[in-house]
């Protein structure tokens, strides 16, 4: 049996879509992946190693998509023959050819078959230095941002609306839109970069710049995450370091932000993939502890720089 390098995570946003558990492994053996058949091997290897007496079962291609020009991402799904429909659902990160990660979403009828509980320490990840990357490699530049919303659009009550900044802080605060503008406004022009490698040139977004906040809620000297909370039930963690160069985004190219871009309020880290630049936030969770969000308990990187190209974990 194949010796894995894993460890678990869970996310309340997965738990809504019916996973419990994800396993997150990496494949340290140099496997070049030519075709799906390859990566079908991957799996059949590994599955025996990360579930105890799964029993035969199904495994069926899902689809695949290339993230970034780089890494290519490899989706099937594995029903065991004794359970009621549900299934694993199983993701390959494969870069530059070259099978790096395996990961295993677990629904609740499955958990007692999971081998593994060690837990994630983003610190490996987060070692290289502060200097810059080559710009936005593997980006292909687009007229228009893309609309995701991978856990449905949020009804929005404005006058309801509160983004809570709480935590490790000293002065917690509740701010309203109305507050929000009170602590003045600015305006960045910038790129917006995705994960999945596309980009959008000179968007202009207006909003509270983060380190303004951070002035009045006061961070207590432990903290090192910045986690964030939508209206959706999204949430996603960068490095309180990154996390404080970005802005609360309140409008987009001189206008109100529209409701399926993160109205009335969205975080914009330019830095940092747009995955980290959650729409609808209502709560910004300040922490000595690291946390996985939606997409990194789906093995997306801890910080997710664009410079650098971290859109996967390297554990």
């Amino acid at each position: 049996m194949v010796e894995l390098k894993c460890y678990t995570t869970a996310n309340e946003g997965l738990k809504s879509k019916g996973v419990e558990v994800v396993v997150d492994c990496v494949i340290e053996e140099a496997v070049v992946i030519n075709d799906i058949s390859d990566v079908r091997g991957i799996i059949e290897k590994h599955l025996e190693a990360v579930f105890k007496d799964a029993g035969k079962g199904i495994l069926v291609f899902d689809s695949n998509e290339s993230i970034g020009s780089t890494h290519m991402l490899y989706r099937f799904k594995y029903r065991a023959l004794d359970t009621s429909g549900e299934y694993i659902g199983v993701r390959i990160v494969v870069r530059n050819n070259r099978a790096s990660r395996i990961l295993f979403t677990i629904p609740r009828g499955y958990i007692h078959l999971v081998r593994f509980e060690n837990m994630y320490n983003p610190l490996r990840e987060l070692h290289t230095n502060n200097e810059e990357g080559p710009g936005a490699p593997g980006q292909t530049y687009i007229p228009n941002m893309i609309v995701y919303n991978i856990l449905g659009v949020p009804s929005i009550d404005v006058a309801e609306w509160r983004l809570e900044v709480v935590g490790s802080v000293e002065k917690p605060v509740s701010l309203s839109l109305k507050d929000l503008y009170e602590l003045g406004v600015e305006t960045l022009r910038m790129n917006f970069h995705c994960v999945t490698g596309w980009s959008v040139r000179s968007l202009e977004f207006t909003g509270v710049r983060l380190s303004r906040i951070m002035e009045i809620v006061a961070p207590r000297h432990n903290v090192e995450w910045m986690f964030t909370e939508s209206l959706d039930g999204y949430t996603t963690i960068v490095p309180y370091s990154d996390g404080v160069k970005g802005i609360v985004a309140l409008e987009m190219n001189g206008k109100p932000l529209d409701i399926l871009h993160g109205y009335p309020a969205r975080l914009i880290i330019p830095h940092l993939y747009g995955w980290k630049s959650a729409k609808w936030v209502s709560r910004i969770i300040l922490s000595e502890e690291y946390r996985d969000g939606y997409w990194e308990a789906l093995g997306y990187h801890p910080r997710g720089r664009v410079d650098l190209e971290e859109r996967f974990k390297q554990y």
